[in-house]
Formats: structure tokens, sequence, C-alpha cells
């Protein structure tokens, strides 16, 4: 079966993973999957990375380098068999996906037997130039509608509620930061996620859209 995943996010990476037994093409705007994220590196089931990829995180009790757990992901998408197809939008939807790429060979027009709409509720940002409203009204696999609200976050040497491997903490509040490493912040992050702030519902998320193609 030809499969279309619209985002290539930790959930489409997820969906990806379950799906390799068909022809999947993921598809991303951005230039590259596993850059810095503005996402939590925080994961309270840990059955749900994929397997080997601890030592590659800096993963430490519940903690790891989101970043490099969707680079991590992106690779084992490819050795699998599937297509990565970066720095292309989802420009709209007409009997199948109209793009727009800025790469040589990049098809005008994609066409799939499912196509899976994972490019999330969350609103644009710096440096994303995607519409995640542009498949909204098409039918597609898509997981439920969910609350999302606005969360803070920084990695600091000074620790935080979580640490991972390599002693950095990472911290996340909704009002005001819990404390102001002396060194300063190594990076800080703001954005929409749901109220319980992990990893965990991104995957999941991927896996159950998955499970709905027979």
């Amino acid at each position: 079966m030809n499969i279309i995943i619209a985002g290539g996010g930790l959930t489409g990476l997820s969906a990806a993973l379950e799906l390799s037994h068909h022809d999947v093409t993921l598809i991303d705007s951005k230039q590259e999957l596993g850059t810095p994220v503005r996402s939590p590196g925080i994961i309270d089931d840990e059955s749900l990375l994929i397997s080997g990829v601890k030592d590659k995180i800096q993963f430490n009790n519940g903690c790891f380098r989101r970043s490099w757990l969707e680079k991590a992901m992106a690779i084992k998408v490819i050795e699998q068999g599937s297509q990565i197809m970066l720095k292309t939008r989802i420009v709209g939807y007409d009997d199948g996906l109209i793009l727009k790429g800025s790469q040589i060979g990049i098809p005008e027009k994609m066409n799939a037997d499912v196509y899976i709409d994972l490019l999330g509720e969350k609103s644009p940002y710096p440096g994303w130039f995607g519409d995640s409203k542009i498949l909204r009204n098409e039918e597609m696999i898509r997981p439920p509608s969910r609350k999302l609200v606005n969360w803070k976050g920084g990695i600091s040497i000074s620790g935080g509620e979580y640490t991972r491997a390599d002693g950095t903490g990472e911290t996340w509040w909704r009002d005001e930061a819990p404390f102001i490493p002396p060194e300063g912040w190594l990076e800080q992050m703001s954005g929409e996620h749901p109220e319980r702030i992990s990893a965990d519902a991104a995957i999941i998320r991927g896996i159950e859209c998955a499970e709905k193609i027979v």
C-alpha cells in the first residue's frame, strides 16, 4: 500500500516506523529532521522508545535530547526502506497532495492510497514555513484534536527537574521559571503542548494512526 505521511515530527516518525511494511513517503517542510526542537525531551513510558536508542540520546531517568531521538528515528525510517522528502511544503489538496519544494526533482503533485495528516495543531513559529491547517478539511487519517497550552522551557548545566546523562537539565513551566541558572540558560524554548509535558502523547498518537491502516 502506498502511504504518504504529512509531518516529520515525533508523531510522523512514529507512524512511519509502524508502517515500514508498506510503501511510505514522509513529507516535511524542514531542511533537516532532528534539528533543535521546541518540544520536551521527557518521557514517562520508556518502552515507547525505539530499541537501542538510549545510549544515542543522552537518556537518563526519563530525560533525553529530543532532537537526537528524532534524528535516530529518521535514520531508522530510511533504513527500513521508507522515503523522506524534506524542504517540501504541502500547499493544497486536489485528488492528491499539491507540493512546493526547493529541491530539484520534487514533484508538483503526489498521490497515495492512504494519506495521514500529522502536521499537528500548533501555531506557526520562526523558522517553520508550513501550514498545519492546510489539510484539515480533507478526509484523511489524523489523531483527534486535543487541548494545547503554552509552555516555556530551558536547558542548563545547573540541573533541573529532569537531568540527562551528560548532566544538563531540562525544566518546563507554565507561568514563571522555578529558578534562573546563575550561568544562564544553554537553550530556551516555548510552544504549545498538552497539559502533561512529555513526549509520550506524540509517539502514541503516531502509533494509533498507523494502527488504523489494515
